[in-house]
């Protein structure tokens, strides 16, 4: 009987044999049998390293051991073929090929990799248009509560910007008054939202695959749009604080 060999993965390296010569190594694991149940220990000699394929799942890199299948059959087993063209169009052909050896051996589950990839992403890519949603709304809220704020604001300094104009004040400063008084309110509340945005963003990274919890370029985009946002709100108030007819501003008073 030829002797027990087996390929192990870079991270299988790393993790269990670091400082050594994988290739000068032998391991001992049970053997699992088709009932699922374990077996008395079988000693591997690794024969070689490849490189990390993900092949247990895309978001972490797992150790992984493979072995031939003749020294460690299994009932059921998946192959993995490469093309240069559509994958799909080579399903009759690989049917063909397996059945010419065995006319009774199924063939079942026949997907491309990118349907496997985009079946594993489904509950990441929900989540992603929900959070994506949500983020829309807020920003929505946002101008709306903005818009409010400086709109009320204005109408409760109605005198104090006719008292202003009739002392020669004029529109544009009224304007800028109003634009940077926004400004201020969207900055201070941008400081806060960041250090919101960088706490859920530690909680989220066990959840969403290469999300980190500060990502500079990110923070600063939103951060830009949400000031934007601000001004543009704080726009319609600001031309109507500086339409304000001293007269009637008085008259009113």
């Amino acid at each position: 009987m030829s002797p027990h060999v087996a390929v192990v993965n870079e991270t299988f390296v790393k993790r269990y044999l670091a400082g050594v010569d994988p290739l000068t190594q032998r391991i001992a694991v049970d053997e699992i049998r088709p009932d699922a149940r374990l077996g008395k220990k079988v000693e591997w000699q690794i024969v070689g390293v490849f490189h990390n394929t993900r092949g247990a799942g895309i978001r972490e890199e797992y150790p992984e051991m493979f072995v031939p299948f003749a020294q460690s059959p299994w009932p059921q087993s998946s192959i993995v073929v490469r093309s240069e063209g559509d994958p799909k169009a080579l399903i009759k052909s690989i049917a063909a090929a397996i059945n010419s050896v065995d006319p009774d051996l199924p063939l079942a589950g026949v997907k491309t990799i990118d349907e496997i990839v985009g079946e594993s992403l489904a509950i990441d890519r929900f989540s992603t248009v929900l959070f994506a949603s949500f983020a829309a709304l807020g920003l929505l809220l946002a101008a709306v509560g903005i818009y409010g704020v400086m709109a009320f604001g204005v109408a409760q300094r109605t005198h104090e910007f006719g008292i202003r104009m009739a002392l020669g004040a004029q529109r544009s400063r009224v304007i800028t008054q109003v634009l940077k008084e926004g400004f201020i309110l969207a900055g201070l509340g941008t400081l806060f939202g960041l250090g919101g945005a960088y706490l859920v963003g530690r909680a989220m990274q066990s959840t969403l695959y290469g999300v980190g919890a500060l990502d500079g370029r990110t923070f600063a985009a939103v951060s830009t749009l949400l000031v934007i946002v601000a001004l543009v709100a704080c726009v319609f108030p600001a031309l109507r604080a500086s339409k304000v007819e001293p007269l009637t501003a008085l008259r009113t008073e």
